[in-house]
């Protein structure tokens, strides 16, 4: 592809760049949505109280939360598994292709999942079979709707200079976390009905598919190198395009145990707030999911400006954006736990979020500088599947120990994400990330 075509294709697509960024905000409605909902949709099947017939062992097994929370669980497990397919998939099959793949199975996903759900409201299906096929439908719905993130991620940084990859990321995220921001907003909708607020996300999911489809242009030619190749110290022979990557290549491994441990508190924490609201602060089950809503949107306020104030606005290297988020992060989780009220609920989500606003888009640039354009894809499955393991490590934690202690996944979060942010202060190879802008 000559330079000519080449620009022309780099303004199509910096014409149109909101295409995308509806999209992520869509996908960002959904997280807020299935987790304000799931607390209580989950105890209104009667999922906390099924019993559960072990063969091997001759005896039944009452789960108890541990069935709620398993269900974000086995999602984020095949998340963790696929993504990385996907993100190899959008190097070879191009950006746009993979995105819609996923907006699409998120909408079928989302649909299959009510009509099971449906089923066992009606008392058609109950006990240990709702349970199953609730998990078996989360199952289909993840393992098509994971090809969304490392093609957009990988979408992303083929259009972003080098010099504003952390911007480009950032802007990305925040367009998702205004979806995390709205998403309360559906949740509200339970009201209606517990499956309604899903029903809703359905629908604006399947309309950016459209938009997708018909507005927005591939992001790169698939057979031309770009010229910001050149400038990282790894890049690959011609006579091997699309090699899968590894999750110990020594040029990132290093950074992705910051990811795959944020994740894990996240889904940890997240998971059992909605608990936490009925059990510690003494709300009725339909209170719980509201004021859990607008928890997450305050954090959700705190990322957006953490990513718009500060990461667009300064020249912080994604190193240092790391370094000063996780702290951030590891003080909001200790807020939640020993203050123990609404009001230090809500302070310590806006907390939390403010250091994930600026953690994130730091940790996706840092792992991206270390590959060139035709890994960006495979690198980025990698990074959802990283984000996978932690929200399926995450809520079982938090399901396991929410039983022993209310507080607990609070107080485990803030003591590993300090950990983890001394790790990154001392760890001098976070130094030299992007030098080569």
């Amino acid at each position: 592809m000559n330079d000519s075509k080449a620009s022309a294709l780099t303004s199509s697509v910096a014409l149109k760049p909101y295409v995308l960024y509806l999209a992520m905000l869509s996908v960002g409605m959904g997280q807020t949505v299935i987790y304000a909902v799931m607390p209580a949709l989950g105890r209104e099947l009667g999922l906390d109280t099924i019993q559960l017939w072990l063969p091997f062992f001759e005896q039944s097994w009452q789960p108890g939360k541990l069935a709620i929370t398993s269900l974000s669980a086995m999602t984020a497990l095949v998340f963790a598994l696929v993504a990385p397919y996907w993100g190899r998939r959008s190097d070879s099959l191009g950006r746009k292709s993979v995105i819609l793949i996923g907006l699409l199975g998120y909408t079928l996903g989302t649909l299959l999942f009510n009509l099971v759900a449906y089923a066992g409201f009606q008392g058609l299906i109950t006990g240990g079979m709702l349970w199953l096929l609730l998990v078996l439908a989360r199952v289909v719905h993840a393992a098509i709707m994971s090809a969304t993130f490392p093609a957009s991620n990988a979408y992303i940084i083929d259009v972003t200079p080098l010099t504003d990859r952390a911007k480009g990321l950032g802007r990305m995220s925040a367009a998702n976390q205004l979806g995390v921001l709205m998403g309360p907003i559906m949740a509200a909708t339970v009201v209606a009905g517990f499956l309604m607020p899903l029903m809703i996300q359905a629908s604006i999911t399947f309309i950016c598919a459209l938009l997708v489809y018909f507005f927005l242009p591939e992001s790169r030619d698939l057979n031309t190198l770009s010229a910001e190749d050149a400038k990282l110290s790894n890049p690959l022979s011609d006579k091997k395009p699309f090699v899968k990557l590894s999750f110990f290549d020594s040029r990132y491994r290093f950074i992705l145990p910051v990811g795959l441990v944020l994740y894990t508190m996240q889904g940890m924490v997240q998971q059992t707030l909605g608990f936490f609201c009925e059990d510690v602060l003494g709300m009725s089950r339909m209170n719980s999911v509201q004021f859990y809503a607008v928890a997450m949107m305050c954090s959700s306020l705190a990322m957006i400006a953490a990513q718009l104030l500060v990461v667009q606005r300064t020249s912080l290297s994604c190193s240092m954006l790391i370094r000063f988020g996780l702290p951030f992060c590891a003080l909001g989780y200790a807020i939640i736990a020993y203050m123990a009220s609404q009001f230090g609920l809500l302070v310590g989500m806006a907390m939390f979020g403010f250091g994930v606003g600026l953690v994130m888009p730091g940790f996706s640039a840092a792992a991206s500088y270390t590959v060139h354009s035709r890994e960006q894809g495979n690198l980025s499955g990698l990074i959802g599947s990283i984000a996978g393991m932690g929200f399926v490590i995450g809520p079982i934690m938090g399901g396991a120990i929410y039983n022993l202690h209310l507080s607990g996944p609070c107080i485990l979060a803030a003591i590993t994400l300090s950990f983890l942010s001394v790790y990154v202060s001392i760890n001098k190879r976070f130094n030299h990330l992007g030098a080569e802008r």
